[in-house]
């Protein structure tokens, strides 16, 4: 009699059970090299199941060499087979604090969650694919949708500025990838010059890719073009029109000497423009790109716009990149996924997308005012906002008071989830100017937190 436990309710195949069984019974080396199976028949008629389960187990084991027949002797365990496995740990995480407080975030980059226009999206993905043409479930363009590029050139000259063309545009997995693609560009020697301070996102791609970073002093105009080095970098990266995390806006006549410098070093500048879409007075600050655009190469990302799931994001790029990008965006994944392009490409086609836009800017308005009210409520004139203009996120500054890990540790047992200023400098150099001031995103932080938010962290300051 074989004393093998199956479990005729398990959703694991019973032939499966069986092929488990015996695989781990040999690795353990309870089943040693040379013994000898029962015969299928009589497995079978022990355990009261059909022969051809034996029958599929036995074939999987011998395919995979764990055992061998001798004709007319029967099925036999193979040798040197005894190991030792490392098996993986399985732990179960979640969300929930330990101390059971709820948990109040104020990260930044984060969309609302809950108005992202999910019914909308699956309505017009659900249809898109269904009419989905045979050659489009084929390998694709390296620069992607052609309906997807088509519309976003229209829509990005018509809300943006930017001065671009489908063949121009290169559909990526995110912003994150398209930064990862231009750091190719970037021989051993040379280096790319970076805001300071700047985004978390670009840091890690860079460093990432081993690429050597050299920063820029940001002032309250933002990047200082007058200490522009002498040796010019290969890329500059920038967010000229709502600066990453001090939320300023670069002027025109930076944005002209920047240029004037590109143009003669050779220099490239990328331009990511993140969330300038959510610019609460006025139209959105025009593009960086409109200048000149064979020296700025444009980034974008419908992360911040539609919902960070999607994983879509483009460069607009000068004509002398366009064989180099693609190469190198063939190399790392031959192209984007295409069902989610040729969908995007509809939503934005019947206007969903400009509909989405507007009511967000309408929503995350409404958010920054209740949230810069708490502030000044509880902390009155001892706090200043900066960069609140657009965008998800402002600074805030606060009067005699440092934000160094001691205080932020206090902060973070109270969960609240917060990211201090000074943590987006490069260098502790340029950070005593910031120490005293905190980056609120309220982009997914709901209305009724934020005050108890704001309580939490006056009660601790």
């Amino acid at each position: 009699m074989n004393f093998i436990n199956i479990d005729r309710e398990s959703r694991i195949s019973l032939s499966r059970q069986l092929y488990m069984y015996y695989k781990e019974s040999i690795l353990s080396g309870n089943l040693k090299s040379n013994d000898k199976l029962p015969s299928t028949r009589e497995l079978s008629k022990d355990l009261n199941i059909a022969r051809n389960v034996v029958l599929d187990c036995y074939e999987q084991l011998m395919a995979e060499g764990y055992i061998y027949t001798k004709s007319g002797s029967g099925t036999y365990i193979c040798e040197g087979l005894k190991f030792q496995q490392n098996k993986i740990r399985m732990e179960s995480h979640c969300n929930k604090s330990d101390n059971g407080i709820e948990k109040i975030s104020f990260r930044t980059g984060v969309p609302d969650l809950d108005n992202i226009p999910v019914n909308k999206w699956a309505q017009v993905y659900k249809e898109s694919i269904l009419n989905i043409e045979v050659t489009q479930m084929d390998y694709q363009n390296s620069f992607g949708s052609y309906e997807l590029r088509s519309e976003l050139s229209s829509y990005l000259e018509r809300v943006r500025g930017v001065c671009t063309s489908p063949d121009n545009i290169l559909i990526t997995n995110g912003a994150a990838q398209a930064f990862s693609l231009l750091c190719q560009l970037v021989e051993a020697h040379e280096y790319v010059l970076v805001e300071n301070p700047l985004s978390y996102g670009i840091l890690h791609t860079l460093k990432s890719n081993k690429v050597t970073m050299k920063p820029i002093r940001v002032d309250e105009q933002g990047m200082v073009i007058s200490e522009l080095p002498k040796l010019p970098p290969k890329l500059i990266f920038t967010t000229p029109s709502h600066q990453f995390p001090t939320g300023v806006v670069l002027p025109i006549n930076r944005r002209i000497e920047m240029i004037k410098y590109a143009q003669k070093h050779g220099t490239y500048i990328v331009e990511d423009d993140y969330d300038s879409e959510f610019r609460f007075d006025g139209d959105p600050i025009q593009s960086m790109q409109y200048l000149d655009p064979e020296k700025v190469i444009y980034v974008g990302t419908f992360s911040k716009t539609l919902m960070p799931a999607l994983r879509i994001g483009y460069m607009v790029l000068p004509d002398k990149l366009l064989r180099k990008i693609e190469d190198i965006k063939y190399v790392a994944d031959l192209h984007s996924p295409n069902f989610e392009q040729i969908a995007l490409a509809k939503f934005i086609e019947i206007g969903l997308f400009d509909r989405h836009i507007s009511k967000m800017r309408r929503l995350y308005l409404k958010k920054r005012n209740y949230l810069t009210q708490c502030l000044e409520k509880e902390f009155g004139e001892r706090v200043t906002i900066t960069g609140a203009q657009a965008g998800m996120h402002f600074v805030a500054k606060f009067k005699d008071v440092t934000f160094d890990k001691a205080l932020m540790r206090k902060i973070g047992e109270k969960n609240i989830e917060i990211i201090a200023m000074n943590k987006h400098y490069i260098s502790d150099n340029s950070t005593s100017q910031a120490d005293n001031s905190l980056i609120f995103g309220y982009g997914n932080t709901k209305i009724e937190q934020m005050e108890k938010g704001v309580r939490l962290l006056a009660d601790i300051i």
